[in-house]
């Protein structure tokens, strides 16, 4: 889908009041520091906005990260990179709307949404990720959105579920019920980081399902804001498909590089 042809976000009132506001009050651009203009989506310019990097639409069949075509998986009908023919995945594919890389500006947007204090550019990337979502998965044929939950306290400390945010705004969207309290994270980790085997030790037995009579033969959607090795949806789809879940999928705002 070409930015053309994208549906426009609808301005929630918050927006409009904000959009008042800046006229009042000039505030510059949270990425570039220039001076927001009539294309502002919350903190961000229309610039920066525009500058999103998307994920191309073709690519690995499992996570969906691109690749050349002589490199998949040399002509097979569903290519897979070398991450997915090494690792040995517990969801069965993952679709991503944007690049996230070092410098880029969809690093530095939901940083800003998730710790930066601006929820409002958190929103306007969940209804970004909700205009792009059909054309990365059809969501049809997923029974329900199950957000990756954080652990009590760091909620508690960040005040809003970033995998939440999104999820609420795509289940309404697309009229997909939103499992908030299906699965929770009953240990307490560090963030993320380190290689891909560290970032698996660190969610091992992270994750439960506490709502068992509503996994058995369903299949689940996993909402999360970025995917860099796979390893805190793969845990948490292990314990979706131990308590009977029947597929599970993985849809995230972004994707490392």
């Amino acid at each position: 889908m070409s930015p053309a042809e994208r549906p426009r976000s609808r301005l929630a009132p918050r927006d409009v009041a904000a959009g008042f506001l800046h006229l009042i009050f000039p505030t510059p651009c949270h990425v570039c520091r220039r001076p927001l203009n009539l294309g502002w989506h919350g903190a961000l310019c229309g610039a920066c906005w525009a500058a999103l990097e998307r994920m191309p639409p073709a690519g690995c069949s499992r996570c969906g990260w691109p690749f050349p075509a002589a490199a998949g998986g040399h002509g097979a009908a569903q290519p897979l990179c070398q991450r997915c023919r090494e690792t040995p995945d517990e969801f069965s594919v993952a679709r991503a709307a944007l690049r996230y890389r070092d410098g880029g500006v969809a690093r530095a947007a939901i940083l800003l949404g998730k710790h930066g204090g601006h929820l409002g550019v958190l929103r306007h990337l969940a209804r970004l990720l909700a205009e792009e979502a059909p054309a990365l998965l059809p969501l049809g044929d997923w029974d329900g959105l199950v957000p990756v939950p954080l652990h009590w306290s760091r909620r508690w400390r960040r005040g809003f579920n970033q995998a939440e945010v999104l999820a609420r705004v795509v289940g309404r969207r697309h009229g997909v019920s939103v499992e908030r309290r299906l699965l929770v994270r009953v240990r307490a980790t560090p963030p993320q980081q380190g290689d891909a085997g560290s970032r698996r030790r660190n969610v091992r037995d992270a994750f439960a399902v506490r709502r068992a009579e509503r996994c058995a033969g369903r299949r689940v959607l996993l909402i999360d804001d970025v995917f860099t090795t796979g390893a805190t949806v793969n845990a948490c789809a292990a314990a979706l498909r131990a308590a009977g879940v029947a597929a599970v999928g993985v849809l995230t705002l972004a994707r490392v590089e």
